[in-house]
C-alpha cells in the first residue's frame, strides 16, 4: 500500500512539474534579482543555486544520520545527494558556457 502511495505521489509531482515546465519554457530567463521559480532562472543562476545546495545537503545528511543512526543508509543518502548535485552542477555549468558563447 505504501509503495502505491509513493508511486502515485511521484507521478503527480512529475505531471505537475511537466505542466509548469511546458508553460514556462518560452518565458524570459532572469539573471538578476530574487527569483523563486527555478525554471525562470538563467543557467548561470541555476549553477549558483546548485552550489548553494551543497551546504544544505551536508546538513540534511547529518540530520538524517542523527535521526536514524544508520551508517549504511547515511552513506547511501550522502552518495545520492552527491551524485545528484554533481550531475546538476555539471549540466548547468555546461549549458551556461554554451549559451554565453
Amino acid at each position: 500500500m505504501k509503495l502505491v502511495i509513493i508511486l502515485l505521489s511521484v507521478i503527480i509531482a512529475m505531471s505537475i512539474s511537466s505542466l509548469i515546465l511546458n508553460q514556462l519554457k518560452e518565458c524570459e530567463k532572469s539573471d538578476t534579482g530574487i527569483e523563486i521559480c527555478y525554471w525562470k532562472l538563467s543557467y548561470r543562476r541555476k549553477f549558483i543555486r546548485t552550489l548553494w545546495l551543497i551546504p544544505i545537503g551536508i546538513i540534511l545528511v547529518f540530520c538524517f544520520h542523527i535521526t536514524f543512526q544508520s551508517t549504511i543508509w547515511t552513506f547511501l543518502v550522502a552518495a545520492g545527494f552527491t551524485i545528484m548535485l554533481l550531475v546538476q552542477a555539471m549540466y548547468n555549468y555546461k549549458k551556461w558556457k554554451t549559451t554565453t558563447e
